[in-house]
């Protein structure tokens, strides 16, 4: 396996909390309610289509409300819109991305994400630390498909089997190794992910003795 010098990090989940359910109910007091508009917006087929490029977030709103009470219409609109408004980061992986700039790795943002991206971007965790960023929506490709890991690497670089992609979903993570990068499955244990990079790092540095 090759030493990794790139880390590619996915956004919901990893950098930012990404929990369709708390963010309901920050949105909706009323967890009945919560759950009908979430489901119409978050689980629908066309919230994926957002993050294609497909379809803007309004799209999403308007199709909502076909499967909700009118009395429910607004709260569509504000799932749909006002959702990154209550979009909370991960303050651990912060320090674990300024760790491994001041140790010499690239940093690098891949993300399956809407346009709304660019209101929120500036409260990603240490986003100024980052090497590069690729986001679905502005390229129409997404994980796990093979062509947005190598456009990463194309735009910026890199040698897939030098990156390791990290998500919270193992099919992304799939994805990345189907396409030549090293995979990590994120779990939420930041001090997990810390001790497989830096051990990478110990191997390679005692194979050189």
């Amino acid at each position: 396996m090759s030493r990794i010098k790139n880390v590619v990090l996915d956004m919901g989940g990893v950098l930012m909390d990404w929990n369709p359910v708390k963010i309901s109910h920050a949105l909706c007091p009323d967890p009945e309610d919560a759950a009908l508009v979430a489901h119409a917006v978050f689980d629908s087929r066309e919230w994926g289509w957002v993050d294609a490029g497909a379809i803007s977030e309004e799209t999403v709103a308007w199709t909502a409300k076909l499967k909700l009470p009118d009395r429910l219409h607004d709260l569509a609109d504000t799932f749909a819109l006002r959702w990154h408004e209550v979009f909370e980061p991960l303050p651990a992986m912060g320090e674990l991305v300024r760790e491994l700039k001041s140790a010499g790795y690239g940093v690098y943002l891949l993300s399956n994400a809407g346009p709304s991206f660019e209101v929120y971007q500036h409260r990603i965790p240490a986003i100024e630390y980052f090497d590069g960023v690729l986001v679905s929506c502005f390229e129409h490709v997404v994980k796990p498909d093979s062509p947005i890991y190598l456009l990463l690497c194309e735009r910026y670089g890199l040698e897939p089997a030098s990156c390791l992609f990290v998500d919270d979903l193992l099919r992304n993570v799939v994805g990345a190794q189907r396409a030549g990068m090293q995979g990590y499955h994120y779990d939420g244990d930041v001090d997990a992910l810390r001790q497989h990079i830096m051990s990478d790092a110990r191997h390679d540095s005692e194979d050189a003795r």
